[in-house]
Order: structure tokens, then sequence, then C-alpha cells
């Protein structure tokens, strides 16, 4: 075989190698009015079957583009299988201080994401998680939809 019919084989192995593997990813979309009431939060539940390894949460949000807030107050219950509690309050970056967005856009559609538990060993069983808001008003308007992705941590 020639060196340059390898190459290709060998650039794909390694993109394939190095991708995250994913253990659970969900994403729920809001009504077509795209407004995130407060008192609707948003559950995910997830099994972890092997402990050995380590896993990063990630949070994902899609808004629609031009969003008039620089940051969204959001909260995360993460309710281990021991049913151990851990709250995260997270001020959720829109935009920058310069008020330039930091959403990867596509048309009208912004999708972002953000880790919200890092290279952390989680036990096995069920995780539930439960994602909620604390904007001022009743609903968060302008919100595509939410989700939550569980992978192996690199």
């Amino acid at each position: 075989m020639k060196l340059k019919n390898i190459l290709p084989l060998f650039a794909v192995l390694l993109l394939i190698s190095c991708s995250e593997k994913t253990t659970y990813e969900k994403f729920i979309k809001l009504p077509e009015d795209h407004r995130w009431q407060k008192s609707e939060p948003k559950i995910f539940e997830f099994t972890i079957d092997d402990d050995t390894k380590v896993y990063d949460v990630t949070f994902e949000f899609s808004h629609i583009a031009d969003y008039q807030f620089a940051s969204v107050p959001i909260k995360i219950d993460v309710k281990n299988p021991a049913d151990e509690e851990e709250f995260h309050l997270i001020d959720f970056n829109i935009k920058d201080s310069n008020g330039k967005p930091l959403a990867d856009c596509g048309g009208d559609i912004c999708d972002m994401s953000m880790k919200v538990i890092e290279k952390t060993k989680l036990i096995k069983g069920t995780y539930k998680i439960k994602v909620g808001h604390n904007f001022k008003g009743n609903y968060l308007p302008n919100v595509i939809g939410v989700g939550i992705k569980v992978t192996e941590a690199k």
C-alpha cells in the first residue's frame, strides 16, 4: 500500500479515536411561543453503568438570534442514585463583556453549551437532573430549548 493511501485512513482513525463518547443526550424543545415558564423546570434522567470512568455533564441552550439579555440565571439540581443532591447556580453568559454574542448561530437559531460538571466520577445508577431558571419574570423569553449531555471525559 502506498503512503498516500495510508495517510487519509490514519487521519480518519485519529478523528474517530478523539471523539467524545456520549453516555446520554436529550434536548427538550419548548412550545412555539419560545417561553420557558419558571414553573416548568425540565427533567432529565440517565443511568451510569460504568463507575470506573470520569464524566462531563453539559448544559445545552438554544435561543433566538439577537437575544436581548447578556446572561441568564440557570439553576441545575443533580440527584445521584444515593439520593444526594448537588445544586448549581449559573450565570449563563449569552454575550461577552463587549456585547458580542457567544453562541454558534445558524440563521435565527443560536446554540450554546456549558460544562456544569467536569471530569467527575459518577456512581452507578440513575441520575435525575432538574433544570430551571431564576429569571425575574414568570418566563424566560425567546428560548428554543434546553438539554443535557453526559459524555466520558477526555
